[in-house]
């Protein structure tokens, strides 16, 4: 799994992986959601600003840096897969990405991902979600495309509809926050 923690957060104003959820950082709050899963192991990418955080809070999980993360999500995913490579000399043939600034999903709808032999993501309401699952050749697209090119333009996915409203959190803004801190109080956070 690739926990994607390397944007900027210009308009949040401050570190999405680092947000409080009651008492603890939102990483931390994903990270324990992940290690419900059997045999799972988490590759965190993140920026220059938080990669020593992030190393502190999460010893135990693979941490790297993405350099230059101001090209986009399918860079971070690269660094990701990279670092997945250069430990295991190959290529994953799944690789779920979980971007912290998505955390509306649950273990449920994770462990169904996992059970996909395409890429896929969940849909609820029509509109899809996260985390992303990619499989196979699409893994190797991702791979080897230039990193400014965007991920909906490398893959097409499966769409897996799920019943669950809280699908489409984003963390973006400081109303976003309110909304985080409800969904935080429900059992599958």
């Amino acid at each position: 799994m690739i926990l994607l923690a390397a944007g900027r957060s210009s308009r949040l104003g401050q570190p999405k992986a680092l947000v409080d959820v009651n008492g603890q950082p939102l990483v931390q709050c994903l990270m324990s959601r992940l290690h419900q899963l059997n045999d799972v192991e988490v590759t965190i990418v993140t920026n220059t600003d938080l990669l020593a955080d992030l190393m502190l809070l999460c010893p135990s999980t693979h941490v790297v840096l993405n350099p230059d993360p101001e090209k986009g999500r399918t860079g971070s995913v690269q660094c990701g897969l990279s670092s997945i490579l250069e430990r295991k000399g190959r290529l994953p043939r799944k690789v779920l990405l979980v971007p912290v600034d998505r955390p509306g999903w649950s273990v449920q709808i994770v462990r169904h991902l996992l059970q996909m032999e395409t890429t896929s993501c969940p849909v609820w309401d029509k509109r899809g979600g996260h985390p992303l699952l990619i499989v196979g050749e699409d893994i190797n697209a991702v791979y080897l495309a230039k990193a400014d090119v965007p991920l909906s333009s490398l893959v097409h996915r499966k769409t897996i509809p799920v019943d669950f409203p809280w699908l489409h959190l984003n963390i973006d803004t400081k109303e976003d926050l309110c909304e985080l801190v409800t969904a935080s109080k429900e059992d599958w956070f």
